[in-house]
C-alpha cells in the first residue's frame, strides 16, 4: 500500500467523523426561538455543547494518541486496558459511585465526571480480541477459548445492568474482531446466533422490554406509554422535506425524551431535510468502507485485520441500531449515534475506535509488490521465511 492510499483511507474515516461531530455540536447548541430546549432535551443547550465540545476534543485528542502509540503498544497494553474498563463497568452496581435510573445502572458518577462506562469496555474487548489473533501472546491469554470466555463475561455484565443494546454492540465488536482475526464463519454464525437468541430470552425477562415492543407493534394503543414515542417518529418520517424546517426548529426535539442523544438522526433529519438523512448515511457508509479498506491493508497480519474490523464494529453497530429505531424499523432501545448525539463518554470513547483503524492503516508497511506486509508476530514470520528462501538457490543448493 502507498503512502497515497494510507492518506485516502484516512482521511476517509476522519473527515466524515468530523463532519458528522460538528453536525452533533450544532444540533445540541440550538435552541428554538421559543426558548425550548436545546437538542439535549434537558434545558440550558449552552451548558451540553460545552460538555459535548470538551468531549469531542478529548476524542479527538486520544485519536491521535492511539494512533502515534501504534498497534505493538496497544496489543501489549490490552489486558490491562481491557480489566481498567471492566472494573469501571463493575462499578456502576456500588452505591454511591453508580447511578440508578429508570431501572438500569449503567452510570457512574464520582464528583464533576459522569458517564456510561460501556463503550470503553466495548472497545477494550474488541482490542483484547483482536491481540489474542496475532499469536504474540503467552499464558492464559495465547487461548483463544480464554480470550473469547472474558468477552463473554463483558457481554453479561452489560445484561446485567441490563443494557441491551450495548450488550448487541459488545456482540458484534467480538464477532467482527474474531472473523477479522481468521475464525470461520462455519463456527462463527451459530455461535452468534444462540449469543442472539440468549440476548432476546434475557431481554423478554424484563417487563419494560415488553412494554417496548407493545408499544411498538400498537403505538396506537399505548399512546400515553412506549407507544408515544413511536408515533412521534412515525410523524417525523411521514413529514420530511427535502430542505427541512431548520436548524433548532424541529418538532422532534419538543416532544421525544431524549432528542439529543437517542433519537439526534430523527431530529437531524427533520430539520436538515431527506438531503441531511441521506448525507448522514454517506457519512457512515464512507466510516464502514474505511474500516474495510483498513482491513484489507493488513490482509496478511491476522491481528490488525480483527483491530481494524473490531474498531469499525464498534462505530458503525450502534449507529446502525440508532438509525434502525429512528426510522421505526425496531422497537425503541436507548442507544446513541457516534459523534452525532449527545454522549460525551461515546464521543471520547469513539475517538479512540478511529485512532485504532488508523494505527492499523499505518502500521501496514508495502512489500515489494506495493502490498501490505505483516508486523507484529506475522512480521517475524514472514522475516524468517525470507531468511529461509535467500540461503537457498532456485534448484535446491545453498548459494
Amino acid at each position: 500500500m502507498t503512502v497515497g492510499s494510507k492518506t485516502a483511507i484516512v482521511l476517509l474515516l476522519v473527515v466524515p467523523a468530523a463532519a458528522l461531530s460538528v453536525l452533533g455540536l450544532a444540533l445540541v447548541a440550538s435552541a428554538s426561538p421559543s426558548g425550548h430546549p436545546g437538542a439535549a432535551g434537558m434545558g440550558a443547550p449552552h451548558h451540553f455543547a460545552v460538555r459535548e465540545a470538551i468531549a469531542l476534543a478529548s476524542g479527538a485528542l486520544l485519536a491521535l494518541v492511539v494512533a502515534r502509540l501504534g498497534t505493538r503498544v496497544l496489543f501489549r497494553a490490552a489486558p490491562g486496558l481491557f480489566l481498567l474498563a471492566f472494573a469501571l463497568t463493575v462499578a456502576v452496581f456500588l452505591p454511591g459511585v453508580g447511578v440508578r435510573a429508570a431501572g438500569a445502572s449503567r452510570w457512574l458518577h464520582a464528583g464533576p465526571v459522569s458517564g456510561n462506562p460501556a463503550p470503553f469496555l466495548i472497545g477494550a474487548m474488541g482490542l483484547l480480541v483482536a491481540s489474542s489473533r496475532g499469536g504474540e501472546r503467552r499464558g492464559l491469554l495465547a487461548r483463544p477459548t480464554a480470550v473469547v470466555a472474558l468477552a463473554l463475561l463483558a457481554i453479561v455484565v452489560l445484561v446485567a445492568e441490563p443494557d441491551f443494546s450495548s450488550a448487541a454492540t459488545a456482540l458484534a465488536v467480538a464477532i467482527a474482531a474474531l472473523a477479522g482475526g481468521g475464525v470461520a464463519s462455519r463456527r462463527l454464525a451459530p455461535a452468534a446466533l444462540v449469543m442472539l437468541v440468549a440476548l432476546a430470552i434475557g431481554a423478554s425477562r424484563f417487563g419494560y422490554v415488553g412494554g417496548r415492543v407493545h408499544g411498538f407493534l400498537a403505538p396506537e394503543r399505548d399512546r400515553r406509554g412506549k407507544g408515544f414515542e413511536v408515533l412521534q417518529l412515525g410523524k417525523v418520517n411521514a413529514s420530511l422535506t427535502t430542505r427541512g424546517v431548520g436548524l433548532g426548529k424541529g418538532n422532534a426535539r419538543r416532544h421525544l425524551s431524549s432528542p439529543g442523544s437517542d433519537y439526534a438522526f430523527a431530529v437531524a433529519s427533520e430539520e436538515l431535510g431527506r438531503r441531511g438523512g441521506i448525507g448522514i448515511v454517506a457519512a457512515w457508509t464512507a466510516i464502514a468502507a474505511a474500516a474495510v479498506l483498513a482491513a484489507r491493508s493488513a490482509r496478511r497480519d491476522p491481528a490488525l485485520r480483527a483491530a481494524a474490523l473490531g474498531a469499525g464494529a464498534a462505530l458503525l453497530a450502534p449507529a446502525a441500531l440508532h438509525l434502525a429505531v429512528c426510522r421505526g424499523m425496531v422497537p425503541i432501545v436507548g442507544v446513541s449515534m457516534p459523534f452525532l448525539s449527545y454522549d460525551p463518554a461515546l464521543a471520547v470513547a469513539s475517538g479512540a475506535e478511529v485512532g485504532l483503524v488508523i494505527a492499523v492503516v499505518l502500521g501496514s508497511t508495502p512489500d515489494r509488490r506495493g502490498r501490505a506486509a505483516p508486523t507484529g508476530a506475522g512480521a517475524d514470520a514472514a522475516a524468517l521465511t525470507a531468511a529461509e528462501a535467500g540461503s537457498t538457490s532456485p534448484s535446491g543448493a545453498a548459494s
